[in-house]
């Protein structure tokens, strides 16, 4: 008698998506990866704290664009600007081309330095779904990053304000001051944590163990929430052709996510919470000659970008990426959506409310969000146009859109998790 086969949604995609390899099914996977040994240079390369123009048309149009504009925070870098620098590609020891997938390590001690793997999600409905969702998150949340090229914005979990430090949600660029944006503003944040919970899973998967642990270990050495949106239920939703599936039993992602498109920025190190950033590049490019390439300066490894690309680093080594080409022209672009206030109304399906979860979490995350909203909602509407990428006041804008979602584990997440315990 033959082997009943599941129909559930949720089973069909788990073994469609990888959502739960083996460790036997990932070290076949990575089996086939290529690995190079490479040595970290004694001066980073692009050097330290200067943006890199992919092409001298790139420099001419930022430097033009940027020319006597002071930036928005002059608390930052006191107001200057970093400067502007032609890529040398001779001086770079690797360029990864887009369709190769690659594991560095260090060539002295070994190390994991930089994992690289292309075609990461095995379902084209998933990626362009992804690609939508992030466009969403653009539109209602505040840019973390004014001072850079393009956006990138928080979803899950933020550690609050400099002032008042605490663990709460992410805030909307909106009050939420009628039930239709409270509804908006939740099932927003129940399909980003889809979106994260699956990309997830799909990276413990298909990762190096010591890159996924590490968040793990990280979470439970700090007694922090994983990016459960402030609900009491360890399920995670994701629609799926035109269904939404809910998952249980998987792992649900970090608490921290970001959301960007088109997103450049200087040459620089970080200190987080762990020793690595894992990203996902939804929509790239197809001509990687035009700019927006992410490069390890401490090794001078450049990577071209692609599409449904899943690439891992450590934040502490020098990295940054190039500044795109401009287009010329002063009509708005297609595809540049209007924000709006009630973007994301769907109402509520397949989760608890609000009003179901628990007490305290509702209370304490629900006030803190309140009360942030109503100081950054204006200056949201004061930073961003309506649109989710705007043209320059040129009338020039970025080429093409390149999305993706990036998970770190914050150094302030971890610093309010250390305050907490105490």
């Amino acid at each position: 008698m033959k082997a009943q086969t599941s129909t559930r949604p949720d089973i069909v995609a788990r073994k469609k998506l990888g959502l739960d390899w083996s460790p036997a099914q990932r070290n076949a996977y990575l089996k086939d990866v290529k690995v190079v040994d490479i040595k970290r240079l004694d001066q980073p390369y692009p050097v330290d704290d200067h943006y890199v123009a992919g092409t001298p048309k790139a420099r001419e149009q930022w430097s033009d664009y940027w020319h006597e504009k002071p930036m928005k925070d002059r608390r930052y870098r006191h107001g200057i600007r970093p400067k502007i620098l032609d890529l040398d590609e001779s001086r770079l020891q690797y360029i990864i081309p887009q369709s190769e997938s690659v594991i560095f390590r260090d060539a002295d001690t070994k190390e994991l330095v930089m994992v690289v793997l292309r075609s990461f999600m095995p379902d084209e409905g998933v990626r362009g779904t992804m690609v939508e969702l992030c466009k969403d998150i653009l539109k209602a949340r505040r840019n973390d990053r004014r001072e850079d090229p393009g956006m990138l914005v928080h979803f899950g979990y933020t550690c609050g304000s400099r002032h008042d430090p605490q663990i709460q949600l992410a805030a909307p660029c909106v009050r939420l001051n009628t039930v239709a944006k409270q509804q908006s503003e939740e099932q927003l944040n129940i399909r980003a944590q889809g979106m994260a919970g699956l990309t997830w899973n799909m990276m413990k998967s298909r990762l190096p163990l010591e890159i996924t642990a590490t968040y793990n270990d990280m979470i439970e050495a700090y007694d922090l929430p994983r990016m459960d949106m402030g609900r009491d239920d360890d399920a995670f939703t994701f629609q799926l052709k035109g269904q939404d599936v809910t998952f249980q039993g998987l792992e649900l992602p970090p608490p921290s996510g970001l959301s960007a498109i088109n997103y450049a920025r200087h040459t620089h190190t970080e200190t987080n919470g762990d020793n690595w950033i894992v990203a996902c590049t939804c929509n790239a490019p197809d001509d990687p000659t035009k700019g927006g390439n992410f490069y390890i300066a401490s090794y001078g490894i450049m990577m071209e970008p692609a599409t449904n690309t899943v690439s891992a680093w450590h934040p502490p080594d020098y990295h940054g990426t190039s500044l795109y080409e401009m287009t010329e022209g002063p009509e708005r672009r297609a595809g540049y959506e209007i924000r709006t206030e009630l973007q994301h109304r769907h109402g509520v399906r397949n989760v608890k409310s609000i009003e179901e979860c628990t007490e305290e979490l509702c209370l304490a995350r629900r006030t803190t969000q309140d009360e942030r909203t109503e100081t950054s909602a204006g200056s949201c509407k004061k930073e961003h146009t309506d649109e989710v990428f705007p043209p320059l006041e040129n009338g020039s804008c970025i080429q093409n859109k390149t999305v993706g979602i990036t998970m770190p584990a914050s150094r302030h997440i971890r610093m309010v998790g250390q305050h907490r315990m105490q």
